[in-house]
């Protein structure tokens, strides 16, 4: 009988949690509307265009919208079996409170895996799309939009690292360049203060290079006054090759922020965004275990209790994760700590309340 509850509570929670994804998703995208009807009437970006970057958008917003889908289906479910009496009979038989709401449990577990996967293998790439898209119709009048901490890549196999950029003068500041090499484990790295682009040739000027051995250990350090990078490709295509933490997937974004670290730049903002990309798909296991014991309900009328503690469930987690984002940005607060601490403030009462649930 477990067995056949359990998959009959995940079936349902599963096809009602897709039909609030969608619901929850066109409402996050509101923001996202305005800004692309401005990029169609004022930029005057091809409707097509526009439509096809609003498609794009989609995978990361579901992501958001994920823990909160799932919670608010269970929450539905379980209200329509409260209403139905069936928590009553269910309970009469012998079974807990904390069993029945084991199976929301292993939903969420499945809910939190399906959106990592989600945000790790598909939002990089829809996200990096949707810029590139943004760079070459939107700003292709001026010169390309250069965002902070960001990466490029280009055709000699060399990663470039620029912190900032003046629009006007076309000055780069601490710009870090780093070499993979065949058969070496470890790249050559150029750290250089400013860089300035010279038609095929980069400008660097105040830096040193950095040579390691096969172990990762520092073997030669030259320093430079002005060293001149021979450049193979066209501004505009060297720079939509650019990637910010949130196009760029897991294995990636660690392998810049090691190398970042080796060259003494500062990681906070990377390795925020690196543990974002674990806690935020795992909050719904946090969502389930905090929302379900507060919302489950003898009484008849159950609906609105579960919309409700799910709204409110959602507007503090996520205003606590804006908050614990930004220590951790600023480096006031260990970046990794910073990322999972919304889930730790309400994963550790929310098993509290979800292992005490049958003392209600």
């Amino acid at each position: 009988m477990l067995k056949i509850m359990d998959r009959y509570f995940i079936k349902d929670s599963t096809s009602g949690m897709f039909t609030w994804v969608g619901a929850v998703t066109i409402i996050m995208l509101v923001q996202t509307l305005f800004e692309l009807a401005d990029f169609f009437v004022n930029k005057k970006v091809p409707f097509l265009i526009v439509s096809e970057i609003l498609l794009l958008y989609i995978p990361a917003h579901m992501v958001m919208t994920f823990p909160i889908s799932g919670l608010l289906a269970s929450e539905l479910n379980l209200g329509r079996l409260s209403r139905d009496s069936e928590l009553i009979a269910l309970e009469a038989s012998g079974i807990s409170l904390k069993r029945i709401i084991l199976p929301y449990i292993i939903f969420s577990v499945l809910v939190s895996v399906g959106s990592f996967a989600l945000n790790d293998f598909v939002v990089p790439n829809t996200n990096h799309r949707a810029q590139v898209l943004i760079r070459e119709y939107v700003y292709k009048e001026g010169p390309p939009k250069i965002e902070k901490n960001v990466f490029f890549r280009d055709a000699e196999n060399r990663y470039f690292y620029v912190s900032e950029l003046d629009n006007e003068t076309w000055e780069m500041k601490d710009v870090i360049i780093y070499e993979m090499g065949k058969n070496r484990p470890f790249p050559d790295v150029i750290l250089a203060k400013s860089a300035w682009w010279l038609e095929d040739q980069w400008l660097l000027k105040e830096g040193v290079v950095h040579r390691y051995d096969e172990k990762g250990l520092l073997i030669q350090e030259i320093e430079f006054s002005e060293m001149v990078i021979d450049m193979k490709e066209e501004l505009k295509n060297f720079f939509d090759e650019q990637r910010t933490p949130e196009e760029m997937p897991t294995r990636d974004l660690r392998k810049q922020i090691d190398i970042l670290r080796k060259a003494g730049a500062a990681t906070e903002n990377f390795e925020v965004a690196y543990h974002l990309k674990y806690s935020i798909p795992f909050s719904a296991l946090v969502f389930m275990l905090m929302g379900m014991p507060l919302g489950i309900q003898r009484t008849k009328d159950t609906r609105t209790v579960g919309v409700i503690v799910t709204v409110i469930l959602a507007f503090a987690y996520y205003m606590l994760l804006s908050v614990f984002r930004s220590l951790g940005r600023g480096g006031i607060m260990e970046p990794m700590i910073a990322a999972w601490m919304p889930n730790i403030v309400f994963g550790v009462p929310g098993l509290i309340l979800y292992l005490t649930v049958d003392r209600k």
